[in-house]
């Protein structure tokens, strides 16, 4: 016992982050009897796999039990041997990350001296018996069978409640509050707090998506976790190629449409192109066999897309390489370093409306790196630690599109005397009104880096006696936040440029101007201490207990070092799992908890000391055009008017979750949850100078004299979210050449903010409106589909994979506006009812099929893929809104149906 003492003395005394522990590893465990279910002890169990460094051994306790912890996900084999008994040979044992795979076992006696063949049998758990969680682990193999864009952010969409974009909304929450995290590694964008970088589809081991009711041991958030676990090697040596086109161009295309008064509703989408070009590379196997191993990959992903009514397409080029090595010198000890990296171009990113000229294009350079060292020592088989340490970087910069002397290109040109690749900070850009040309340059530039340093340890004591058994896990972390940043305008200013009559450019003239005093340019600092404890208790083998809680502590500081919040919260969870017929079949979970978030360091940025000077002149659009002092219509200080309410706490969420999964036949489940979710406390600005009239619809007055906003940050009861939802899964693992996930969804999600922070309560007459509203996650119902099946036609193997989604509308909001509020050409939405309750979107699907024809070759697997995405081409205007009198606008048709095709080969 003082060796456990010191082992996890030793532990905690190490720092590190809760959220980067190891989720990436599954357990083996189990029961071996007779004939008479009485319990075999001593007998031998020996686990291999592609994906395990070497065959690892056990035998059965007094109980008849064994376990099998810490194994990399995969396929597995099992063998039971005992004298006296016939051999048992288990395969196909799918082992995912966080999860438990529940092998029971029966042996038979072997006739005296007849000499008995080992039986083998297959072994696919659908149930996991002993964890609480809700979400989805999808597999390599099931990813890839699948048309699932070839991104993880696409193929995060399958998991039941989960909806939205790239950024997911999951449990109702925003889709800046989720964890995302690589083989274990909390990557979550420090600023934004959405994903931070893109990965290579074909080095995904198993992408984990849990959305509700997770352990102490995963963290800070309001949303779900997003767990990339990816390849690590094996000690054979594999190689893939994988290229793939697509062309979004070929399909039907729409035409303009209009109402009946000559209103133009949507536009053409005859002139739109679509088109990219993915290529992926990886390549893994052994240095020593079972004592090092190693996996790369390179990705390369270019595409051109014009929107509708575009003359520049949006060009975006993505290179993602990926590292990983992995030593086992000694049976107690692993190590391993993972390196990833992602350098990404964007050209003209603006793509709102055709309206801007090449030299005021943007171009977004974009990506980072990742860097990871992990020590795993297993002091024994139930006791074990896992350390690491991570640094992580990642930027955002914009600016305008390099000047090129390719004038075949169409984009920015150099003017004769410029290098190739200049890049103009001096030139005020030129913003156009009523359909004048944005021009000259682009306005804003912006240099982004984030950083985040991390240090995690945990301990783990599996299998502890008393009044039953308990898997004890305690982990502690440092994890510190960095942001640097600079922005502001070329030639610290801009003009803004009119058609006084809509596309006549007889009618153009200068409207006004605005001038800065200086870039801005701050950092911004977190420090953030997380602690957990979780215990999984079993007093019985078909009860589990799981609960725990962790303790979150969390500073930020602004960019002249002042503390402005330092906050800590408890966040307690507990979990009850029972298997009424102890059969590894049916579970019942039921589960509450709470969430908390301390905060991204965006958050803190808000509250940084310096800001953007800067004063509005009128221009020659008035006709008393002069360039004094009297002209100055409005203007902003230099320091930043953004403060923070005294009292602040931070926001989070109880939780509760109950349901019931069973295995109705043989490899295919029926799961049903009820889920609630109670989120207060969220991020908001209200406003304290501004003075508004008894409806809050006009400006009338301030507490200074000026029309200077004051917001101040608040994390007050009234920020909150109510959202319930209520799932029915079915769910077959692969056998039989199937396999499938299909997820209906019910869900109610009301309240007053979606996203933080929000400026809902800077207008306190119109706060009313927000209450209760419907959120835009408020998507009633909702249907995702993934379906896999290998058609039997041996040798020639043919692969036909289907994905659908479908979303209910979601909530609109009629609003109105004042265009005398605001300042020149301001104007401020108004409401006259709730938020939510004007009316609802239509019903939107996307179906997408795909087919993977093999082709005998002399070594490995060659494929030739086709697949079509959208293949209805229901296009409901993803890019629309609501216009001022009350009908729906498309500004931009997206989505077109599109063919890919391309080929696999692999050995």
């Amino acid at each position: 016992m003082s060796t456990l003492f010191r082992l996890l003395t030793l532990s905690v005394a190490m720092t590190g982050t809760a959220a980067a522990q190891s989720v990436t590893k599954g357990v083996i465990k189990g029961t071996v009897v007779d004939d008479g279910d009485l319990a075999i002890p001593g007998a031998m169990i020996t686990i291999t796999s592609p994906n395990l460094m070497g065959a690892r051994e056990d035998q059965t306790d007094a109980n008849g039990r064994f376990l099998f912890s810490e194994l990399p996900p995969g396929v597995y084999e099992l063998v039971v041997t005992r004298n006296n008994f016939v051999p048992v040979k288990k395969t196909r044992i799918q082992v995912n990350a966080s999860a438990n795979t529940i092998i029971n076992i029966k042996l038979s006696r072997a006739e005296d001296g007849a000499d008995d063949e080992m039986i083998i049998e297959e072994s696919r758990a659908v149930i996991d018996t002993q964890s609480g969680d809700r979400g989805s682990v999808l597999t390599k193999d099931f990813l890839q069978r699948l048309p699932a864009g070839r991104s993880y952010q696409s193929a995060v969409q399958l998991a039941a409640g989960v909806t939205g974009g790239a950024n997911a909304n999951i449990g109702g929450a925003s889709g800046d509050e989720n964890t995302y995290m690589l083989d274990g590694v909390n990557i979550t964008d420090p600023v934004t707090g959405t994903f931070s970088l893109n990965f290579n589809f074909d080095a995904i081991e198993q992408l984990q998506v849990i959305t509700s009711a997770f352990d102490p041991e995963y963290g800070q958030n309001l949303g779900g976790v997003i767990n990339l676990i990816p390849i690590s090697g094996g000690n054979t040596f594999e190689f893939a190629q994988d290229v793939r086109y697509t062309n979004g161009e070929w399909g039907p295309k729409l035409d303009t449409t209009y109402a009946a008064d000559g209103q133009q509703l949507a536009p053409t989408d005859f002139d739109r192109s679509f088109t990219t070009i993915l290529v992926n590379t990886t390549v893994s196997g052994p240095i020593v066999r079972d004592k090092a191993w190693f996996a790369a990959s390179y990705q390369l992903a270019r595409s051109i897309i014009a929107q509708t009514g575009i003359d520049l397409p949006r060009d975006y080029e993505e290179h993602s390489i990926y590292a990983k090595i992995t030593l086992q010198p000694t049976t107690a000890h692993r190590l391993s370093l993972l390196f990833q990296s992602d350098p990404t171009t964007i050209d003209n990113i603006d793509q709102t409306d055709r309206f801007v000229s090449p030299e005021a294009q943007g171009r977004q350079a974009q990506g980072g790196f990742v860097t990871t060292g992990q020590w795993d020592w297993f002091y024994s088989p139930e006791v074990f630690t896992e350390t690491k340490f991570t640094v992580q970087k990642s930027w955002i910069e914009t600016s305008s599109v390099p000047c090129t002397h390719n004038q075949d290109l169409g984009y920015h040109p150099c003017e004769p005397d410029e290098l190739e690749n200049t890049i103009d900070y001096t030139t005020a850009g030129r913003l156009g009104t009523n359909q004048a040309f944005d021009s000259g340059n682009r306005v804003f530039f912006n240099f982004d880096d984030r950083w985040r340093f991390v240090l995690g340890s945990k301990i783990s004591l599996l299998q502890l006696e008393a009044l039953g058994t308990h898997d004890v896990k305690v982990g502690i972390n440092v994890d510190v936040l960095w942001r640097n940043q600079i922005f502001g305008a070329n030639g610290n200013m801009y003009y803004n440029d009119i058609n006084n009559l809509s596309f006549n450019p007889d009618t153009y003239t200068n409207w006004f101007w605005v001038e800065y005093s200086n870039p801005l340019s701050y950092s911004s600092f977190s420090n953030q201490l997380g602690l957990f404890v979780q215990d999984i208790y079993q007093p019985v083998p078909n009860l589990t207990f799981r609960y725990g809680t962790r303790y979150d502590r969390a500073t930020f500081r602004n960019d002249v070092g002042e503390e402005i919040i330092d906050v800590g919260v408890f966040a307690p969870r507990l979990s009850i799992i029972w298997d009424p017929f102890s059969d590894a079949r049916t579970a019942i979970k039921a589960s509450v908890g709470r969430f908390n978030n301390p905060g991204r360091i965006g958050i803190a940025s808000f509250l940084s000391q310096g800001d953007l000077g800067a004063k509005l002149i009128l221009g020659e659009f008035f006709d008393d055009f002069t360039s004094d002092s009297s002209n100055v219509n409005t203007y902003s200080p230099i320091e930043n008017t953004n403060f923070l309410h005294d009292k602040t706490t931070i926001p989070r969420s109880d939780e509760f979750l109950v349901g019931i999964e069973r295995e109705v036949v043989r490899d295919l489940a029926v799961k049903t949850f009820f889920n609630g979710k109670f989120t207060r406390n969220l991020w908001t600005f209200d406003e304290v100078n501004l003075m508004w009239d008894a409806d809050g619809y006009n400006l009338i007055g301030s507490s200074d004299g000026t029309f200077i906003p004051y917001s101040r940050l608040r994390t007050p009861d009234i920020g909150q979210r109510t959202y319930y939802r209520w799932d029915l899964i079915v769910e077959k693992v692969r056998s039989n050449r199937w396999e499938a996930q299909i997820n209906y969804s019910f869900t109610s999600s009301r309240g007053t903010v979606l996203g933080t922070p929000s400026g809902f309560l800077a207008v306190p007459q119109q706060t009313e409106f927000y209450l209760n509203s419907f959120l835009g996650t408020d998507i009633r119902h909702d249907i995702s589909a993934g379906v896999s099946w290998d058609v039997p036609n041996d040798p020639w193997t043919t692969r036909l994979g289907l994905l659908m989604f479908l979303e209910s509308g979601y909530p609109i909001t009629r609003v109105y506006s004042n265009g005398n509020v605001g300042g020149i050409g301001g104007s401020t939405i108004i409401l006259k009812e709730t938020v939510g309750s004007y009316a609802r979107t239509v019903t939107w699907w996307d179906t997408s099929v795909q087919i993977q024809q093999a082709v005998p070759v002399r070594k490995g697997q060659l494929f030739g893929v086709a697949s079509v995405d959208n293949i209805t081409n229901w296009r409901s205007g993803q890019v629309a809104g609501l216009s001022f009198d009350n009908r729906w606008i498309v500004t931009q048709r997206q989505n077109p149906i599109r063919l890919t095709v391309g080929g696999r080969y692999e050995f």
